[in-house]
């Protein structure tokens, strides 16, 4: 086995001015050292899986390698000192401790550091390389390679280790690799990729104001329409390919759940049984990008606050072990991400009255457990008795809500005490295009998300009641349904004389239903969904798409309507109680 090559490292400041060869570079090297990652961390629970520890000494080796030909010696010097420690663990010369693990791991998030500052450097920025972190990781790489002493193995040391239960991130036999079908495949960058997703978008606006336009003007003439109905199909198909090709799994941003919750359940002293399902569900790469931080977050308070060491859940009658589940799966043309841990659940009582001492709510106010548990996201509001270096500042729900938001989404929770927590969180599969159905409201039209659309029907007068005057209800197929007036709620200037000459359109979301009154049923649309701009956020509105004839046409946000109705009706029923 090869030792390193000098007790003091090389530390040079040499980077090449080639930036495409550098780029490329990186990107090669980010996808190399969250293999590695992700192969150690099973590894950990697999201790002797020599496919695993294989290879994530080949990505060391390969980085390696890359770096040398580049002339980035610094980040060679640290790949070769963790490959050689790797070479050690494979040959059976060195045992994996936890100590090693944490030092390979300390490697690759010091790689990760040091390839955007190799970038930056080439573009003339300073250089922060760390060099004494550097050289520090060095010579605990080679006084690692030199300890026989008898430490205990990865797999006898359980006291806070993280246990992986995820079959899309266990890594197949050879044999089985070797069977699996492969694709050929080129790296594009995202700048491109997003043009010709906003090219194929205006492609879409314009065909439609052709067929519009012909449809009007040339109904008559059946070549000439058949023949536009062909080109839209055409458009249609490459819009959606366009799309698909920004479809990633969220396969990587578990990857990095796993190894956060690694560090904490260690900083926190608990045993956590982390288990990930649908990590092979796939959704728009910014949804990807954006969504990081949020679960960050969740994850964090669920470790922090949810899950109890070990000691009290055996008082409770749990298992030592606390379980913490990552789950996602497309529901209803929705990504729906789930995070439920087993541990302590929300406290409603104790949540309730820290808000009224906070002068949240008033005292006198009647809230759902649902509305109760959401005051957690307001900002400073923490129910911890003591501030950790985890948690407890009532920083970082607020974020995750506000940045769920900014992505047109929603985050319910439900929770039972002293049994867990589950918080979903539901996102649309993209931010660019959607199927829409287009209403008529007075004047106005609007577009409603098809994914959201149960069925429409035109009620009888036996189906409609109002309840107290203040509010009407319909029957829909045996259950109660409330009845959204639009018209009201955006305050368009149509009376409509008569519930039973009017359309309600069913929508439904997590569960819950209502009737949106309308005018009339215009069609369905495949829409390019565009933000408000300078109008920020609107209740009740998710964006805007512009039509066939030019016109822009406001889309509906099913859920904040829900909300918006539902507090229209608690003001109408405090109303009542004071009369």
């Amino acid at each position: 086995m090869n030792s390193l090559q000098a007790d003091k490292p090389v530390i040079h400041n040499s980077i090449t001015e080639d930036m495409e060869l550098l780029l490329d570079f990186a990107e090669e090297a980010r996808e190399h050292m969250e293999s590695a990652e992700s192969g150690l961390l099973e590894l950990e629970t697999s201790p002797d899986s020599t496919d695993l520890l294989n290879s994530i000494f080949r990505a060391f080796h390969t980085l390696k390698g890359m770096a040398g030909f580049l002339n980035l010696n610094e980040i060679g010097t640290l790949a070769h000192a963790a490959e050689n420690l790797l070479d050690g663990l494979r040959q059976g010369q060195l045992p994996l401790t936890s100590q090693r693990s944490d030092l390979i791991l300390e490697s690759i998030d010091h790689l990760k550091r040091m390839v955007p500052a190799a970038l930056s450097a080439a573009e003339g920025k300073p250089l922060d390389a760390g060099k004494q972190t550097l050289e520090v990781l060095l010579s605990k790489l080679k006084t690692t390679m030199s300890q026989h002493e008898e430490e205990p193995r990865v797999e006898e040391s359980k006291s806070a280790e993280t246990v992986i239960d995820s079959p899309s991130t266990a890594t197949e036999s050879s044999s089985t690799k070797a069977s699996t079908p492969t694709s050929d495949t080129i790296k594009i960058s995202t700048d491109r990729l997003d043009r010709l997703i906003n090219v194929a978008g205006e492609l879409v606006i314009a065909q439609s104001m052709v067929a519009e336009e012909v449809g009007h003007k040339f109904a008559h003439e059946h070549t000439l329409n058949h023949k536009v109905n062909q080109q839209d199909k055409m458009i249609r198909e490459l819009q959606e390919l366009s799309m698909a090709m920004r479809m990633v799994p969220i396969q990587g941003v578990f990857q990095r759940m796993t190894r956060l919750v690694r560090d904490l359940s260690r900083q926190c002293g608990k045993k956590v049984n982390l288990v990930t399902k649908g990590a092979e569900t796939e959704l728009d790469r910014t949804i990807v990008d954006r969504i990081a931080d949020p679960l960050i977050h969740m994850v964090r308070n669920s470790l922090d606050h949810g899950l109890e060491p070990p000691e009290q859940r055996l008082e409770r009658g749990k298992d030592e072990t606390g379980r913490l589940e990552l789950r996602a799966s497309h529901q209803s043309g929705q990504i729906v991400i789930e995070v439920e841990d087993d541990g302590r659940g929300l406290d409603r009582d104790k949540i309730l009255a820290k808000a009224v001492g906070q002068q949240l709510v008033s005292p006198d106010v009647t809230l759902t457990d649902e509305e109760i548990f959401k005051l957690i996201f307001h900002p400073g509001f923490s129910t911890a008795e003591k501030v950790t270096s985890v948690s407890g500042r009532g920083v970082g729900m607020d974020v995750v809500k506000r940045n769920i938001e900014e992505l047109h989404g929603k985050i319910d929770i439900q929770s039972t005490l002293g049994q867990g927590t589950l918080f979903a969180i539901r996102l649309p599969l993209t931010l660019a295009v959607m199927d829409g159905q287009i209403v008529r409201v007075g004047p106005e039209d609007y577009i409603i998300p098809i994914s959201s659309i149960i069925h429409s029907f035109q009620p009888q007068a036996e189906q409609v009641s109002s309840v107290l005057k203040q509010g009407e209800i319909s029957l829909d197929q045996g259950e109660i349904l409330p009845v959204v007036r639009l018209h009201q709620l955006f305050q368009i200037p149509w009376t409509p004389k008569d519930l039973t000459q009017c359309l309600l359109v069913v929508v439904e979301d997590n569960g819950r239903r209502c009737g949106l009154l309308v005018e009339d049923l215009l069609g369905q649309q495949q829409v390019v969904i565009k933000a408000l701009g300078g109008l920020g956020v609107v209740q009740g509105i998710s964006g805007g798409a512009i039509m066939g004839n030019g016109r822009i046409r406001l889309i509906l946000d099913i859920p904040a309507l829900m909300d918006l109705s539902r507090k229209q009706e608690r003001r109408c029923d405090e109303y009542n109680n004071m009369g």
